[in-house]
């Protein structure tokens, strides 16, 4: 789902977190500063697709000041969705890449004059959906941008963007806000959500735990919650599990698990200090240290299975192996435990 389909533009506009890019913008255009290709970088979840709608609204604008001013002609074409001299590019349902089609259409588009005798500008979101080809077509319009035209580009994994592209745009950075000011944020929107489970769940990114609450998932924590206690149960049947974690917000139960395993090992850790009572623990040295070494292993799987969740995968055998090999491991720590 798109990070601006449960969050309406007008809340995100006034995004505190999104400010420090919204004024980078305005003195860039105030000092006629502003590139001719823009790469809004963040995390998944921060409003980058809404930003990047302000920005083209705003440079469009006949009287842009602070923010666009809403009753212009171009505003009136740009609320209309009929806006002669915008374009985007973005996914489209089922496919996971954009295809080289559709950006050389943009840049067929960008050639043309302008409808207004102003700026140009297209949106590419993400941009790091595009595919090598599409990466390709784009570069030659990077380097030779036709006058008066605008690109911005949105990224999340920067990684998977072309550094050839990444490099010919000026860097326009969304970062998270801190935790508490988010739910802070979050409970002005919605006073009836406990929003620190979600905000866990979407690594802090306010826009994805809105939607991740919208989507009904705000019991994925509590329900990740009981799965050690669930793996520990011989009439569990972990295929079945696994098949309802594929089906159900997958990502954000691998971002759950991947939480556990790190605050498990990090107590873990502190206990195996030499300063700390280990008798009281009720496991050997040598065992703790091997459980530890074990979740390492257990993380490793889990964050591949993160990468390979925006593939191809079977992810139902993804969450079948994990939850196999932890129930393995929680049972061998239970059976080393001391009978009281």
């Amino acid at each position: 789902m798109a990070e601006s389909s449960v969050v309406s533009r007008t809340l995100l506009d006034q995004a505190p977190w999104l400010e420090a890019s919204r004024q980078q913008i305005r003195d860039a255009l105030s000092g006629d500063k502003l590139a001719h290709a823009l790469l809004i970088q963040g995390q998944a979840g921060l409003g980058k697709a809404a930003l990047a709608e302000w920005i083209a609204q705003l440079v469009l604008c006949d009287q842009p000041n602070e923010h666009p001013c809403g009753v212009c002609p171009s505003c009136r074409f740009y609320l209309a969705d009929t806006h002669p001299d915008l374009q985007r590019v973005g996914l489209v349902e089922t496919k996971k890449q954009i295809a080289v089609d559709d950006i050389r259409e943009l840049i067929s588009g960008l050639r043309l004059k302008s409808g207004r005798r102003g700026r140009k500008v297209a949106i590419i979101d993400p941009a790091d959906a595009m595919n090598a080809n599409g990466a390709n077509a784009l570069l030659k319009t990077l380097e030779e941008p036709p006058a008066g035209t605008l690109l911005i580009l949105t990224v999340a994994r920067l990684e998977r963007l072309p550094p050839t592209v990444a490099s010919r745009c000026s860097r326009v950075r969304v970062k998270a806000p801190l935790r508490a000011d988010a739910a802070a944020w979050l409970a002005e929107v919605d006073s009836t959500v406990d929003w620190l489970g979600p905000l866990a769940l979407a690594s802090g990114a306010p826009v994805a735990a809105m939607t991740l609450v919208s989507n009904g998932g705000a019991s994925v924590t509590e329900q990740m919650a009981e799965l050690p206690v669930m793996l520990l149960r011989p009439d569990t049947d972990l295929i079945a599990l696994a098949e309802r974690s594929h089906s159900q917000f997958p990502a954000e139960r691998l971002r759950w698990l991947e939480h556990w395993l790190c605050e498990r090992i990090r107590r873990g850790l502190v206990i195996v200090a030499p300063d700390h009572n280990l008798a009281s623990q009720g496991l050997p040295v040598e065992a703790r240290t091997r459980h530890i070494q074990a979740l390492y292993g257990l993380l490793d799987q889990t964050r591949l299975a993160q990468v390979a969740l925006r593939g191809s995968a079977n992810v139902a055998l993804l969450f079948e192996s994990l939850y196999i090999t932890l129930a393995r491991e929680l049972e061998s720590i239970r059976a080393l435990r001391p009978r009281s």
